[in-house]
């Protein structure tokens, strides 16, 4: 019994100091920094994709003028990172002008009712960190023709020290159905996949 004691009272001993050489794990990309941050999407450099494979037809697409603030309560701790971004509906392409008109009516997205599409983000779970690198989910609401569905993305942050700028990016998964947009006919499944994919890089620079 005294050597079981004793094992134990090293084992916890050993553990402790383990503890005690080994290095912090960081929690945030803003190496360096504390306190408030913000930032404003660089819409001219942020680039967002997405694409409908369905049976009949393949349409990628993309979206310009994508707008939107992030604001970093505490660089130490980027958990509760916030955050609103927002697509024009109007701005959406898949390079055939009357596709796109449809697109936008009101079998659709509605663009005439619903002119954007926004995300918003009120939470961020951090995950890995490796340096100025962070990944994690980014927890909220995301809105498309008026209707709003709770959604959490995987998202990839990268740090520039020396620009205090940021890229995220994230791939996603959109449903129509979630989203009331019953389309025209049967279209939906056959010329327009029932989920969109969506592949986003956000530039964003300290306002």
């Amino acid at each position: 019994m005294r050597f079981a004691s004793t094992a134990a009272r090293l084992a916890t001993v050993s553990a402790a100091l383990l503890s005690l050489s080994a290095p912090a794990l960081a929690s945030s990309p803003f190496a360096g920094k504390t306190g408030p941050l913000s930032f404003a999407v660089d819409s001219g450099k942020t680039q967002f994709k997405f694409l409908s494979d369905a049976p009949m037809e393949k349409v990628p697409g993309t979206a310009d003028g994508v707008t939107g603030e992030i604001k970093v309560a505490d660089a130490a701790d980027p958990a509760g990172t916030t955050a609103k971004i927002t697509v024009p509906v109007a701005k959406m392409k898949t390079g055939n002008d009357m596709r796109d008109k449809h697109m936008q009516g009101p079998e659709w997205l509605n663009a005439g009712a619903n002119p954007t599409i926004t995300f918003e983000i009120n939470k961020f779970e951090v995950g890995k960190v490796d340096g100025n690198r962070a990944s994690g989910k980014a927890i909220g609401k995301f809105t498309m023709n008026g209707k709003s569905v709770d959604k959490a993305l995987a998202v990839d942050i990268a740090y520039a020290a020396d620009k205090n700028a940021i890229k995220i990016t994230t791939k996603f998964k959109v449903s129509f159905k979630d989203h009331a947009v019953k389309g025209k006919g049967d279209i939906i499944g056959t010329k327009v996949s029932p989920e969109v994919e969506v592949d986003c890089t956000l530039y964003a620079a300290a306002k």
